[in-house]
């Protein structure tokens, strides 16, 4: 079973689209010690569950990490920043690295524009993985102290909910007027 770490970032979401007028937010996630140990779907993976809203539109991935490889034991090279991806719920893959070698403490910023919608779990969920494994079942990399990503989207409740909560209000209201 993967190792799953719940993160709470309802809130940080919700505010953002409190005090916005058009309904855009964003979620300021902290990646620091996060690992990279084997290739994509491995239950040694770590993942971390973000819950934002349901059905929330993604729009932008903002990210500033700095990653540091590790040198598996016996062998003379380590692991290439370059193999180090984060997976952002089967929709995006970002490479964390293009560097084709081993790194310490290196920076790495950018930003990316996308477009997918949440589930109705409202769960966004990030898969650290290795593109090719030096240490099978053990990190191959790690983000350090300073990691984050900021996460920007949309939101808008589903027009069922809304209609259910609006018929609900005209059946109360008749039933008052009845009495």
């Amino acid at each position: 079973m993967k190792p799953t770490f719940p993160a709470i970032a309802m809130v940080a979401a919700i505010s953002g689209l409190a005090q916005a007028n058009d309904g855009w937010g964003s979620a300021i996630i902290d990646l620091s010690g996060y690992e990279f140990r084997d290739e994509l779907g491995s239950p040694n993976n770590e993942i971390l569950e973000i819950s934002i809203l349901p059905e929330a539109r993604i729009s932008c991935i903002v990210w500033d990490l700095t990653l540091t490889t590790y040198t598996a034991p016996g062998s003379d090279f380590p692991s290439w920043g370059s193999e180090a991806n984060i997976d952002f719920n089967g929709e995006i893959n970002l490479q964390v690295s293009d560097t084709p070698s081993g790194v310490v403490n290196e920076n790495n910023a950018g930003s990316v524009n996308v477009d997918f919608t949440l589930g109705s779990d409202g769960i966004l969920s990030l898969e650290f993985w290795d593109s090719f494994v030096d240490i099978p079942g053990a990190a191959d990399a790690v983000l350090q102290e300073g990691s984050f990503i900021t996460i920007y989207g949309f939101w808008a409740p589903s027009p069922g909910p809304l209609a259910a909560m609006g018929l609900g209000g005209l059946f109360a209201a008749k039933r008052r007027r009845l009495r």
